[in-house]
């Protein structure tokens, strides 16, 4: 039986697409608390429209696309702006946390972005410290956080495509399309 969180991801890419993938990871690249956790909306695509790359490619690109879109308008926020997302109850990153990844650019620069971008729990983080540096432009910023990006969805499209691969294996053993079975049976 699916969790809760999988069942409203495949019903969500079952009506909507690649472009409720787009939406939650744009929210999650602007730092906003997590209305249903991309990595699972992620994989659930990937189960939903299968393991043929014409099919996962639109996926894969929304991720990428919805995730630099939001950690640009956060970039773009707080360099135009001075907002300060921080402040803001519904964005999930402490001060301190902004600090502790502000050094990781103070020392690296923009790959730094990149690869806070790849790995889950730092993602788009980078974007209040980086947006105050003022030799980094926005086409910069975005390019890095393009890259870090891909790197993750890249990841969860292997994660994807397994757990994809093993439905299908247990559907066949079944007999039956074990997405539609598993969900009709969550709660």
């Amino acid at each position: 039986m699916l969790g809760p969180h999988a069942a409203t991801a495949l019903a969500l890419v079952d009506t909507y697409g690649a472009v409720a993938v787009f939406a939650v990871f744009a929210l999650e690249g602007a730092l906003v608390g997590k209305v249903l956790p991309a990595r699972t909306l992620f994989v659930a695509a990937v189960v939903a429209v299968g393991v043929e790359a014409v099919a996962v490619l639109p996926v894969f690109a929304a991720a990428v696309v919805g995730a630099t879109v939001g950690q640009s308008a956060v970039f773009v926020a707080v360099r135009r702006f001075d907002a300060d997302p921080t402040s803001l109850s519904v964005v999930p990153v402490s001060d301190d946390a902004v600090d502790g990844v502000g050094r990781w650019f103070d020392r690296w620069g923009l790959p730094a972005v990149a690869a806070s971008n790849a790995v889950p729990g730092t993602r788009g983080w980078l974007a209040v410290p980086t947006a105050n540096a003022p030799s980094v432009s926005a086409p910069r910023f975005a390019a890095a956080s393009l890259v870090g990006s891909a790197v993750y969805a890249g990841a969860l499209l292997a994660v994807g495509i397994a757990v994809a691969l093993g439905f299908g294996s247990a559907s066949a053993l079944l007999g039956a399309d074990l997405t539609a079975a598993l969900l009709t049976a969550a709660p």
